[in-house]
């Protein structure tokens, strides 16, 4: 009898250690299913399909507010290539005074009121106001929906029975988007858009009932509104439901924190139980395990765990503690293999800054023997290397270009995308051309087997330094920053172009520039608005420059360290978050003895 007795109390510790596990297992599911429901039950896309349904509605109040709004789609429709057609875009100050010059003609008009028949006995002149104020205020109510209910796109166009294109006739915008007739714009009356075979067939059926679309993050819905002559009205609402994807994480955050509560009560609750069945076992080994530490002799060690003949569990892991001791020697020879490893790995860290260092131009006065320029540029890469870099260099005996950029990510990976963009850049510049078609070609480059999606933020330009004019193409960089001569510093704020890399085919806007003797650019990358002290609070262009005019005049070799100084006093011991990488030129003019 003495064997099975034995044998039950090896398995009498895994039988209560199961029941442990069995309760947490059941705790787990139970709890998860719970969260799980909560998150399914709040369908935040559901909300956004009813809220379009709500929005697409309002839009078609909103139209047929006005009783002659058929005659006035159909007048849209006629004239969308008028040029006499004088429209008011996002704004209505001049559309105040086409109103009050429509009634001082017809005493007691109410524009809502007027009937399609009316307005057909109007003067052309007449007729022309009237679709003109009825339009704006269309484009007035779309934009105040637009903005109350954040959404991506909201319009209404017309096409006929083929649904084979599309007139655009009211887009909304909330003030930030392009008006055009570009995609992705707030279209502009007239604004033709094909349609493929798929949006035909769905715009067909529209009489059935709206059409709702999901593609590439964004939530579509189309609704017949009415027909207007031999044209069909139809009204879109677009959301980006990915900011859904982020209403969902929010939950699903706030699930993983009432989680942890529980989980953290449940295991306060199972350590009281694991304490009296398991620990007060293990004393004894723990006795052994302290004594191993103490004496570091693995063989004493091992002899006192020989002496622990538990059955269970605990004699397992006395034996499994008693062949660890065994190998620990050999733990600590890999140990001082993958020690050195690392030693080699810094080493070579070292030799890739010193590398990227060389590849950046450091030798100053950049151009002792141009006296029109002087440059001067520094870069502090927030690891061992970094993805900020700076160049300038003559093109020919007349021009000079400056680059300054920003490569996305950090370390390694960022250095090589870097020392690639550096290059094809300046190549692609010593070719000659407009900085627009440097950044065009060196992007169609980039883009071509850039699996990891990485890139590059640029500015570029080239300057005539006989004449002081010079081009700039900006793409998705900080704004420059100029001090013309005896004056103060400030931002030069335009809008900017994709980044570099990011897509391919774009094309880069060009702003032309006049510089004069005395004048001064500075330009930078990210790092510098963006240093953060321990509060978390940015740096911000408006410090830079206002550090940047405690001393306007300063001497060029100074213009960096001075910025660099007021960064660090405001950083304090946080550590660097990004490179920072800035660059000055001074422009003397032709006359200019030097700089």
């Amino acid at each position: 009898m003495s064997k099975p007795l034995k044998k039950d109390k090896r398995f009498s510790l895994l039988f209560q250690i199961s029941i442990f596990f069995i309760i947490g297992l059941i705790l787990t599911i139970a709890l998860s299913s719970f969260m799980l429901k909560r998150v399914a039950d709040t369908n935040v896309i559901r909300e956004k399909e009813t809220m379009s349904s709500g929005i697409a509605s309002d839009v078609e109040r909103s139209v047929k507010e006005y009783a002659a709004y058929d005659w006035v789609v159909r007048y849209l429709i006629e004239h969308k290539d008028d040029p006499d057609l004088d429209l008011e875009y996002d704004y209505s100050e001049y559309t105040k005074y086409k109103i009050m010059d429509l009634i001082s003609r017809h005493d007691g008009l109410v524009i809502s009121k007027v009937s399609s028949e009316i307005v057909k006995g109007f003067s052309d002149e007449d007729q022309k106001l009237f679709a003109e104020i009825v339009f704006n205020r269309w484009l007035m109510r779309l934009n105040d929906i637009k903005k109350s209910y954040d959404v991506s796109f909201l319009y209404f166009f017309a096409t006929d029975d083929n649904y084979q294109e599309d007139i655009f006739l009211v887009s909304a915008s909330d003030g930030t988007m392009i008006r055009g007739k570009e995609m992705g714009n707030a279209y502009v009356l007239g604004t033709m858009v094909e349609n493929n075979p798929d949006q035909a067939s769905a715009f067909s059926k529209l009489h059935d009932g709206d059409h709702l679309v999901y593609t590439n993050g964004f939530l579509d819905r189309y609704r017949y509104m009415f027909r207007a002559g031999d044209m069909n009205v139809i009204t879109g609402v677009t959301f980006d439901i990915t900011e859904i994807r982020r209403e969902v994480e929010n939950q699903t955050y706030q699930s993983i924190i009432n989680f942890a509560i529980f989980q953290f009560m449940l295991f306060i609750f199972c350590l009281v139980l694991i304490y009296f069945i398991v620990l007060k076992p293990l004393d004894s080994v723990r006795r052994n395990v302290y004594r191993y530490m103490d004496e570091k002799d693995g063989t004493n060690a091992r002899e006192s765990l020989s002496k622990i003949k538990s059955r269970n569990e605990i004699g397992a892991l006395s034996t499994a503690f008693s062949d660890m001791t065994s190998e620990i020697d050999g733990h600590i020879t890999e140990i001082q293999t993958i020690t050195a490893e690392k030693e080699r790995i810094g080493a070579e860290l070292d030799v890739a800054t010193k590398i990227q260092s060389a590849l950046l131009p450091s030798d100053f006065p950049a151009f002792p023997d141009v006296k029109e320029i002087d440059v001067y540029a520094t870069m502090d890469p927030a690891r061992e290397v970094g993805g900020d870099f700076y160049d300038f260099f003559m093109v020919d005996q007349d021009h000079v270009a400056l680059v300054m950029a920003d490569v996305s990510g950090k370390g390694i990976p960022a250095a090589l995308f870097m020392a690639i963009a550096k290059t094809l850049i300046k190549n692609r510049a010593l070719m000659g051309g407009a900085p627009s078609e440097i950044l065009y070609d060196v992007n169609k480059t980039l883009c071509d087997g850039n699996t990891l999606d990485f890139f590059v933020t640029v500015w570029l330009a080239i300057i005539d330094i006989k004449t002081g004019k010079g081009v700039a193409a900006n793409a998705g960089h900080e704004h420059p920053v100029i001090r013309r001569a005896g004056g103060q510093y400030e931002l030069v704020i335009y809008k900017h172009s994709l980044a570099v890399a990011a897509m391919d085919g774009v094309r880069f806007k060009e702003h032309d520039f006049e510089l004069h003797p005395g004048d001064r650019i500075l330009v930078y990358t990210d790092g510098v608005p963006e240093a953060t002290n321990a509060d978390n609070e940015l740096f911000g262009p408006d410090r830079m420059i206002a550090s940047l005019n405690k001393d306007p005049e300063a001497k060029i070799t100074d213009v960096l360290s001075n910025l660099k100084k007021d960064i660090d006093e405001f950083v304090g011991d946080h550590e660097q978050f990004d490179d920072m990488t800035m660059l000055v030129f001074d422009y003397g003019g032709p006359d200019a003895n030097t700089l």
